[in-house]
């Protein structure tokens, strides 16, 4: 039987694949890969699991896979590159803990979940179109999701990045859409339906225009430079969390399905008493009395008309005073 080298599996500074069936065969006897077929131009198709993790794999793969029907592991090794990974994967896609910039290379289908965190990526350029299950890519150096796939039907993990935009996210999420801790100006090209929460915390957002019209679990936009609402979804199933930005009125305030939570904003200093557990029509009866005027300026026979009216604690004046003028 023909020895392939062992410096060509590990210290070859391109793609070394093997240029014989023998070859072929070698190398999937080394990784324990035995349940194959090869096809005609040497790649490889395999009915299971390819285990490559932490295998000391060097900058590449040292197999063309095409399809593999299992899970397709990768993880902690030194690769700088995809190329050679299957094209279809039936389970998840591990390539967490190499030395990835791009995710050239990748699958197009993946039924399962793809992790990709942990390495040096800055682009998503040649990524897959299909996930089954959840995209992790969270922990690298993205500045844009442009490549991101078209279809996940789970989750989407960005966070801790370095996005200054969301343009090529999925339209469309199964599950949880989570970019919080990036340098996000604008929600414009997020998703427009998340049925998971939607988590975009630790932003410079300055409004919520592209954000997602309809969540279907909590809308989590805490520690952004908020001054306005306009742009938030028109319907959150579960919670809704804006606290720790700059918000003076709830103008544009989306139906909220549970808890609300808004402290460190100016405009808490009017509604504390009632907005953690307060409903649409509270909310908008708020806005109706249109007691803060232009930002900045409270009504006060409309605050004690509204107060009143509800059967509320009347707020402190002092602390008001901090955040707005008060028009008696």
């Amino acid at each position: 039987m023909k020895h392939i080298k062992p410096y060509k599996i590990f210290e070859s500074n391109s793609p070394n694949f093997p240029t014989t069936r023998e070859e072929v065969i070698e190398v999937c006897e080394k990784y324990r890969i035995t349940d194959y077929t090869i096809n005609d131009d040497l790649s490889i198709d395999v009915y299971g699991d390819v285990n490559l993790h932490k295998m000391g794999l060097g900058k590449y793969i040292q197999l063309r896979f095409n399809y593999v029907s299992g899970h397709f592991a990768c993880s902690n090794n030194k690769l700088v590159s995809l190329e050679g990974c299957p094209q279809t994967v039936g389970g998840h896609f591990n390539c967490s803990y190499n030395k990835l910039k791009s995710l050239e290379g990748c699958p197009q289908t993946v039924n399962g979940n793809f992790h990709c965190f942990n390495n040096f990526l800055v682009s998503l350029q040649g990524g897959l179109q299909t996930v089954g299950g959840h995209f992790n890519c969270h922990n690298n150096e993205l500045v844009s999701l442009e490549g991101s796939p078209q279809t996940v039907g789970g989750h989407i993990n960005c966070h801790d990045n370095e996005l200054v935009s969301l343009e090529g996210s999925p339209q469309t999420i199964d599950g949880y859409f989570a970019c919080f801790n990036n340098e996000l100006l604008s929600l414009e090209g997020s998703p427009q339906t998340v049925n998971g929460f939607f988590e975009c915390s630790n932003n410079e957002l300055e409004s919520l225009e592209g954000s997602p019209q309809t969540v279907g679990g909590g809308f989590h936009c805490a520690y952004n430079n908020l001054r306005t609402l306009k742009g938030s979804p028109q319907t959150i199933d579960g919670s809704f969390f804006c606290r720790d930005n700059k918000l003076t009125d709830l103008e544009h305030f989306p139906e909220v399905g549970h808890r609300i939570a808004i402290t460190d904003n100016p405009v808490d200093s009017l509604v504390y008493t009632f907005i953690e557990n307060g409903d649409s029509f509270m909310v908008e009866d708020f806005n109706d009395y249109e007691i803060v005027r232009n930002g900045d300026t409270v009504m006060l026979d409309r605050l004690k008309e509204f107060i009143k009216g509800h059967d509320l604690k009347m707020p402190d004046l002092e602390e008001i005073k901090k955040h707005y003028k008060i028009i008696e």
